[in-house]
């Protein structure tokens, strides 16, 4: 029997990329889909540090906070990855703690009718307490997550799908892709100290590194991810301008972000600009990003991109970013600083 050579080789390489796109979603090294990162993450608070929750303020005055966002990645490709959150968020007006709820949900959509390979869907709910200083204050913060991890079952192919003459995918599957959901819980800490002229703060999310294998014989954990983050602000500039340099480094197995940004708060016009740099499992990318927001009353609408540098990395198109806060009553009375490069 004769078989088509150059058939074979491209249900080799078929094959091939099937795999490495498994490993890629389901090696615990690289799932930074666990914590999605936002750019805007001074707006997705809850995701970047739970001892952030409960800091809206205006005038100095503490607020109440709706935040929603959504980030889509890989547009002009075949696979589209979509993340939304939302949240809320509110200081306790009995005592210096704060809370704070969200959730988000992950989609990546491939193929000609965009189906749903991969899902993932997280509830999170934190607290923070604040302890006030004499110029500073200082911020605890735990957050407790629950996620809901699923691949689309029908729309894979397995090895042993493909016939004895390895022409196709013609034979059903004995794999048990009723276990492809996955249930798990697992816990994040912060803690920040701020003023009206800085801020810096430490989290780490995954505390206990849960198992998010889908096999009862196999451990595959959710590594621990490290972030430290913090800004300083300058607000004795021309006409009232607030410029505030930020940075943020993160940490996840062998997966490293540095992120370093300006950003401009001019009345209720605020811009920004900044460049950053991945490295993982000896590869690396450069990209830029910019920032536009802008505030009306008690509403903040913001708008960010994310531009690739890196000619290894060309073909990867740009990341599009988009939020909308919502800053609601009044709930304390005393002044809370609020030195975040956002409203």
């Amino acid at each position: 029997m004769f078989v088509n050579c150059n058939h074979m080789l491209t249900l080799k390489q078929y094959v091939s990329h099937l795999f490495i796109a498994l490993i890629l979603f389901c090696s615990p090294s690289i799932l930074i889909g666990q914590n999605p990162i936002f750019r805007q993450m001074y707006t997705q608070r809850y995701l970047s540090n739970p001892a952030m929750v409960g800091n809206g303020s205006i005038d100095g005055i503490g607020i109440g906070r709706i935040s929603s966002g959504i980030k889509a990645q890989w547009m002009s490709l075949e696979s589209r990855l979509y993340t939304q959150s939302l949240s809320y968020d509110a200081p306790i007006k009995a005592n210096n703690s704060s809370w704070g709820i969200g959730a988000f949900m992950t989609d990546l959509n491939s193929g000609s009718i965009e189906q749903s390979k991969y899902s993932h869907f997280s509830g999170t709910l934190s607290y923070a307490y604040n302890i006030p200083l004499k110029k500073m204050n200082l911020k605890f913060g735990l957050s407790a997550q629950f996620s809901s991890i699923t691949f689309g079952k029908n729309n894979f192919l397995w090895e042993d799908q493909i016939n004895e003459s390895m022409t196709g995918f013609v034979k059903p599957t004995q794999e048990p892709i009723s276990q492809l959901t996955k249930n798990v819980v697992h816990a994040s800490a912060g803690a920040l100290i701020y003023g009206k002229k800085g801020f810096f703060g430490l989290a780490v999310h995954n505390v206990n590194e849960p198992n998010i294998s889908f096999f009862s014989d196999q451990n595959q954990t959710i590594q621990r991810k490290f972030l430290v983050h913090g800004g300083l602000v300058f607000d004795k500039i021309f006409n009232h301008a607030v410029l505030t340099p930020n940075f943020a480094y993160s940490k996840q197995g062998n997966v490293q972000s540095a992120l370093f940004s300006t950003n401009l708060k001019l009345d209720n016009l605020q811009l920004g600009l900044g460049t950053q740099y991945v490295s993982a499992y000896g590869n690396s990318a450069w990209s830029v990003t910019n920032y536009f927001g802008y505030r009306y009353d008690k509403y903040f609408i913001g708008y960010s991109t994310d531009w690739n540098l890196s000619f290894n990395y060309g073909s990867i198109p740009i990341i599009h970013e988009f939020s909308v806060l919502i800053l609601l009553n009044k709930k304390e009375k005393k002044a809370i600083p609020n030195p975040f490069p956002e409203m």
